[in-house]
């Protein structure tokens, strides 16, 4: 047998050796690992539909002035969090324009006050719908080592109690025991280092969009200043001239 499969073959052996509550441990914690390598995979594939078409997205709106056009455009980037904002912000504006004529001074405050709560709002609704799963990870992170602790202990407890009721305490009745309940350390940070990780590098990305986010919407709305305010900017500067 090669050391490999010896290897295996002794691992194997000290799960199915363990006592109930450290299997129980090694059960709760292979879910913790199965769901946080899921919420992982999850978090990296909508980042990186968000990262592509928010690259896309914005190469169009900087590409032409046309807000009609660039609204057509943007139902193609459904993923990304830039194009939301803007689809929510036209048909805020879309509703202003059924009325017809020319707004007043006041109307046109109140149209860019109800445009940049809206981009506001889906903003906010867009970075929960990203960090959505990170509390999992951190919760995973901050708790796997603690509960494979738990399995450690319990376990050794086992092993002490063994070594009483037979009454020896040599290496080759203490070893065993050992081994098993240690193995539930080793489960508790093969779940927690691959969530804390992903945690941090989530939040980054996270961080990015967000300020993505309040980017855009700074530039949308010096856009729509300049389009539907222009005359209210022009009298204020004759103003103070």
């Amino acid at each position: 047998m090669s050391l490999l499969n010896l290897q295996k073959s002794l691992f194997y052996s000290m799960i199915t050796q363990a006592g109930p509550m450290a299997k129980l441990v090694l059960i709760v914690l292979t879910l913790m690992s199965v769901f946080s390598w899921a919420v992982i995979i999850n978090r990296w594939l909508v980042f990186r539909k968000a990262k592509a078409q928010g690259k896309g997205f914005l190469d169009i709106f900087w590409r032409t002035a046309d807000l009609k056009f660039i609204f057509a455009e943007a139902r193609s980037y459904v993923q990304s969090p830039l194009s939301l904002i803007f689809q929510e912000a036209f048909m805020e504006l879309k509703k202003w324009a059924k009325g017809g004529g020319i707004l007043s001074e006041t109307e046109k405050n109140v149209l860019f006050e109800n445009v940049t709560e809206t981009m506001r709002k889906t903003a906010y609704c867009e970075h929960l719908r990203l960090r959505q799963g990170l509390a999992f990870l951190a919760t995973v992170g901050n708790t796997a080592p603690f509960v494979g602790l738990f399995g450690t202990v319990w376990g050794i407890m086992r092993a002490f109690h063994d070594i009483g009721l037979r009454g020896s305490a040599s290496l080759a009745d203490v070893a065993p025991g050992i081994s098993e309940a240690l193995i539930a350390t080793a489960f508790g940070l093969g779940a927690a280092i691959p969530a804390v990780i992903g945690y941090n590098y989530f939040t980054q990305l996270l961080m990015e969009q967000r300020t993505e986010m309040e980017t855009f919407m700074t530039d949308f709305l010096n856009r729509i200043r300049r389009r539907y305010l222009g005359k209210i900017t022009e009298e204020k500067e004759s103003e103070v001239v």
